[in-house]
């Protein structure tokens, strides 16, 4: 029972090495098939398996055929005899079944009576201990048609070759689950809407107002239409340019900065609580100090010395503006045409969240917006189909693509490049990531493919450090040095 839980699972585990398809045995005219042959190599245990086809094969009532996979070593010097399978007539099979098996196999045997003139495939395994001469060993297959075990007279017919352990497929990978999250999201966007001069109230059809304002009704408008979306706030920020006197811009830009909150307020049924109190900048000197950065001599002969009066501590907003128009009257006319219309804006930030989604509504979700998806929920949507199975590998790109930041997402599809054998999409994903165990243990994994064992050792150690099983790992490591 043992040895058969060790089959499977080195089954599931390790890589498969296809020979031919289809190969006949040689020495007889029955002609005895191998189908399906592979081979398991995890540099701790080597797994042989493949299907007889003994559909043609004619065994008298009381003899037997003995086939037995033997591994012999690349150079010949070395052999070692695997599991022997016994094809037993009827009579031979009830002799077996009282006397026992035939002394020349009954240490290491197992036995199928043969269907007389009946299809017949028997599935065929075994498991050693690797030994280092195993690998590129060829492995033969020993056909005793007598049932005499005289090993001169059996023929031997080439299946395959034992390959190296391929390290891609031995080293575990530890994804990382995120953990549950409240899905709150935040948009920003800045209209220009213009007022009239000295005046406050909202007026949509004056100059390019529809145009703008339709900036914020379309990004509300599908929030308000999602059934997943609710808008928690929505706050709004005025701006108005450094001319005429502070006090007066202050409260210019205080009410045009209400009365734009309230016309939103007007359009939604939503309550009073979602819209935040508004808020107002009196005179945008950082927006009038960037733009002037952006400026070039030609156009502002004299942009060094309007920066310095700019960046002036000592000079309250009035006297400031007072000596730019004083000292440089045409650049500040330029300023007062081309750039003061654009400090004058309206910012507005809308904050909203996701509702949370059960598993059959996310794999819904995912197929149209999976942005409205936490990365949590896009875990769980890509562990229903197989690992590293194309369409999980695909969910795990797109969680990565909207969460590029988050150590899971970056951990989990480098995993994914690992199993692709893109080493080098798997270090990049990980190279800046925050340092966790299963980071780390990506990184062995990495720097064991790459051989380079002592920084693999290093890296294994760590993860262990931080709480991770990675004895497995550890064992890969020490059989591959």
């Amino acid at each position: 029972m043992k040895k058969q839980f060790i089959i499977t699972a080195l089954l599931c585990l390790a890589a498969a090495v296809n020979a031919q398809n289809t190969i006949e045995l040689e020495g007889s005219t029955d002609r005895v098939k191998v189908q399906n042959y592979k081979v398991a190599n995890t540099g701790e245990k080597t797994l042989v398996t493949m299907d007889f086809i003994l559909d043609q094969l004619q065994v008298p009532s009381s003899r037997y055929r003995a086939f037995t996979p033997v591994i012999v070593s690349k150079d010949g010097s070395q052999q070692q005899r695997l599991k022997s399978l016994l094809v037993t007539g009827r009579n031979q099979n009830i002799i077996f079944e009282r006397e026992g098996i035939d002394p020349l196999y009954k240490d290491n045997c197992e036995t199928v009576r043969r269907l007389k003139n009946q299809p017949q495939t028997y599935s065929y395994s075994d498991v050693v201990e690797h030994q280092p001469w195993h690998n590129n060993a060829e492995v033969v297959i020993e056909s005793d048609y007598c049932g005499c075990g005289d090993q001169l007279s059996s023929t031997r017919t080439p299946v395959g070759t034992l390959l190296p352990p391929d390290p891609y497929d031995l080293m575990a990978l530890t994804n990382i689950t995120p953990a549950a999250e409240v899905k709150q999201r935040s948009l920003h966007g800045t209209a220009y809407v213009t007022f009239v001069v000295d005046r406050w109230e909202m007026k949509p059809d004056y100059m390019n107002n529809r145009r703008e304002l339709k900036k914020i009704t379309d990004t509300l408008d599908v929030m308000v239409a999602d059934k997943n979306v609710s808008v928690n706030k929505i706050k709004i920020h005025g701006w108005a340019s450094p001319e005429s006197p502070y006090e007066h811009n202050k409260m210019l830009a205080t009410n045009r900065a209400k009365s734009l909150t309230q016309w939103v307020k007007s359009q939604y049924s939503l309550p009073s609580s979602v819209f935040a109190p508004a808020e107002a900048t009196p005179e945008n000197w950082s927006g009038l100090k960037k733009a002037v950065k952006e400026l070039g001599t030609d156009i502002l002969p004299h942009k060094s010395e309007i920066l310095d009066i700019i960046d002036d501590s000592s000079l309250s907003p009035d006297p400031k503006e007072a000596k730019i128009k004083r000292l440089y009257p045409a650049e500040y006319r330029y300023l007062l045409k081309e750039v003061y219309p654009w400090l004058r804006r309206s910012d507005y930030e809308v904050t909203f969240k996701f509702r949370d989604f059960t598993l059959a509504e996310a794999k819904e979700v995912y197929k149209t917006r999976p942005y409205q998806l936490s990365l949590r929920e896009l875990c769980d949507v890509a562990n229903t189909y197989e690992p590293y199975s194309d369409e999980y590998n695909r969910v795990m790109q797109t969680a990565y693509n909207i969460y590029p930041e988050s150590t899971a997402a970056q951990v989990n599809l480098a995993n994914v490049a690992i199993k692709q054998k893109d080493l080098l999409k798997a270090e990049s994903l990980i190279e800046n990531a925050k340092e966790t165990a299963e980071v780390e243990n990506t990184k062995g994994v990495i720097a064991t493919i790459k051989k380079d064992y002592d920084a693999a050792q290093k890296h294994f150690q760590k993860a262990q450090q931080l709480g991770a099983n990675v004895s497995d790992n550890l064992k890969v490591l020490q059989s591959l040095r």
